[in-house]
């Protein structure tokens, strides 16, 4: 009479967990994409640049310079320059009223325009 009892409730357990739906797997929880970062309140204008070149305006005096090949580089505003330029480390960003331009110490220049 045990055996079959314990056969029954046994049968019943087995019906209970067939008819359970599986559980719903967590919410995947998406880490920020790169054009996701969150913005640096010290960036005061960005540029996006042909070939894949981004330029982050920090703080008036200081152009964060990041390259496509994943390098970053920072260069300084050069006083009184016409047009408003930051330079140094071989590479020079010009604002000019009709372009916008990240040139290498080589001279093939990139057009820049303000990022969206």
């Amino acid at each position: 009479m045990m055996r079959h009892l314990t056969a029954g409730l046994f049968t019943l357990v087995l019906l209970v967990l067939a008819a359970c739906k599986p559980a719903e797997p967590p919410a995947a929880t998406s880490s920020p994409s790169s054009a996701e970062t969150p913005k640096d309140s010290s960036v005061t204008a960005s540029y996006d640049c042909d070939g894949g070149h981004r330029v982050d305006i920090v703080e008036e005096r200081t152009a964060r310079i990041h390259l496509s090949d994943g390098q970053q580089v920072t260069i300084h505003y050069v006083e009184n320059s016409r047009p408003p330029s930051f330079m140094g480390r071989g590479l020079r960003f010009a604002i000019g009223d009709q372009a916008i331009m990240l040139i290498p110490s080589d001279g093939a220049g990139v057009s820049c325009r303000p990022a969206t």
